[in-house]
């Protein structure tokens, strides 16, 4: 074999060799085949669940009767045990809170790591019962022993970066929930648990349609905001619909029913289509309702509802 031809199939295996290595390069760390996870699967809700007990993490898909755990990883919460009540108490708030914001460096300080999902506490909820504070997020750290302890943050929930670049494709703003539990039981693992809430979403939905006010009314509590307006005024407004209406059509539809001893919190896609008396549309909307639903004298209250465009 002439040296020019021994030179030439060097120079091949070598051009491989390095077309391996850029391949293996320029795998992007982001992808959650990359990290052995799965990609999410498509406009199938997601949920994260902290049990603050075990200072433990769980990824789920939202699933009845039972949410489905796609991986479970270990967090540090608040230096103080117990849940948030003040700004500055080093307390991690319990309760259902959407992520509202993604935040990244440069504008994320380097202490809560690569990536970090604002949390929207205080939520009606906290607001209602006086609770303050701010800036509690699920972030990262670029000090990886501060996940040696499970009690290590000011009130936030933190991961290790590379976790949180695992987490970070399952999470959708304004959609998907994280639920932090004092104490993550079996039975708050199920969404439906006894059926209550469920029946009380689909009779509330019943009475809206109908335009039966007085029962439409009784699903909302005395402390009720929403849209600038209380229990009150939100029935004069309702009243006033109801009567330009000739029909008012909710057509829930992918109903989550997210549950927590504090409250439970409902998601579902809402296409709403409503007509005047004459047959004409009167108006028409379609996103994701969210409502806040506590006890109030042992029945089932809303204290609150929001809306955004955003759906699964």
């Amino acid at each position: 074999m002439s040296s020019a031809g021994k030179i030439g199939r060097a120079s091949v295996a070598g051009f491989a060799g390095t077309l391996l290595v850029l391949v293996l390069i320029f795998i992007p760390t982001s992808s959650p085949a990359a990290r052995g996870l799965a990609s999410p699967e498509k406009g199938r809700p997601t949920v994260i669940l902290i049990d603050k007990k075990s200072n433990t993490l769980d990824l789920a898909y939202y699933a009845e009767p039972e949410y489905q755990v796609i991986k479970t990883f270990h967090t540090t919460i608040g230096r103080v045990v117990g849940d948030k009540e003040e700004e500055g108490d080093l307390k991690t708030p319990e309760g259902i809170y959407q992520f509202d914001n993604e935040l990244k460096p440069p504008s994320l300080k380097p202490k809560f790591g690569v990536l970090a999902f604002a949390l929207d506490y205080p939520n009606p909820f906290d607001q209602m019962a006086g609770r303050t504070g701010s800036h509690i997020m699920l972030h990262a750290t670029n000090e990886p022993d501060r996940l040696k302890k499970d009690y290590d943050s000011e009130g936030c929930v933190v991961v290790k970066n590379e976790e949180i670049s695992e987490i970070a494709p399952f999470v959708r703003l304004e959609l998907t929930p994280i639920l932090i539990f004092s104490d993550l039981e079996a039975g708050w693992r199920k969404p439906l648990g006894d059926g209550k809430v469920k029946r009380f979403f689909e009779s509330w939905v019943k009475d809206w349609e109908s335009k039966g006010l007085d029962a439409y009314i009784r699903h909302y509590h005395s402390d009720f905001k929403a849209q600038g307006m209380n229990k009150s005024a939100w029935r004069t407004y309702k009243g006033g619909l109801n009567s330009k209406y000739a029909s008012i059509a909710v057509n829930p539809d992918h109903v989550q029913y997210y549950r927590h001893p504090k409250y439970t919190v409902i998601v579902f896609h809402q296409d709403y289509h409503s007509t005047y008396k004459g047959g004409g549309s009167a108006y028409r909307s379609n996103g994701t309702k969210i409502l806040y639903v506590a006890e109030e004298e042992g029945d089932l209250k809303i204290i609150s509802e929001q809306f955004t465009r955003s759906a699964w």
